[in-house]
């Protein structure tokens, strides 16, 4: 017999932990801890670090629940919540954030970079990971939130407390920085 509560929606489910009917987290849990621990799975490979961190992003989405203010897709800002908490993890192991969020975009590269046919497409991830080492982290993230996580600019927009335009033009720009870059990098070939 199904649970009344797995018919909620998100924003439903939202205002009902929002209000205090704490038990409504359980319902979240269910719904989406195997979605944050395959997202943490792509940024460390060790299971039992991905479980760690999943924890952990659970304990975050609860505490700043209240800071949510839906105008987002409750899924947007949950990845921001993940993304953070990996990031943060891979700084205090030294580890190279790039080089995560490099294999996240290689699947994208194509809708990111004016492609060059006659280059290998393991040479131009190659060249993508140089250049991102090059980028801003907002820059990055936000290319990671529209070319990987695939999310919409309202999303986007509502997740980062951004204007429509300002996403718009962060996400441009941040095209052409990474386009003027491997463009620069095309010619030292």
């Amino acid at each position: 017999m199904s649970n009344p509560s797995d018919k909620l929606s998100d924003e439903e489910l939202v205002l009902r932990m929002k209000s205090g009917e704490h038990r409504y987290f359980s319902v979240f849990v269910d719904r989406y801890e195997k979605h944050i621990f395959n997202k943490c799975r792509s940024y460390v490979k060790d299971q039992d670090v991905a479980a760690d961190l999943s924890q952990e992003v659970l304990i975050k989405v609860f505490t700043q629940l209240s800071k949510f203010r839906q105008e987002a897709k409750l899924t947007t800002w949950l990845f921001s919540i993940i993304h953070n908490t990996c990031i943060d993890y891979l700084r205090s192991k030294k580890k190279s954030p790039h080089e995560v969020i490099t294999e996240k975009l290689a699947d994208e590269v194509f809708d990111i970079v004016d492609h060059d046919e006659e280059i290998s497409e393991e040479k131009t991830v190659e060249i993508l990971e140089s250049l991102l080492e090059q980028m801003t982290p907002e820059g990055k993230m936000i290319l990671l939130l529209k070319y990987k996580e695939k999310h919409s600019i309202q999303d986007i927009q509502q997740s980062l407390g951004l204007s429509e335009s300002a996403v718009k033009m962060r996400l441009k720009r941040a095209k052409e920085t990474i386009n003027k870059l491997y463009g620069e990098q095309l010619k030292k070939k």
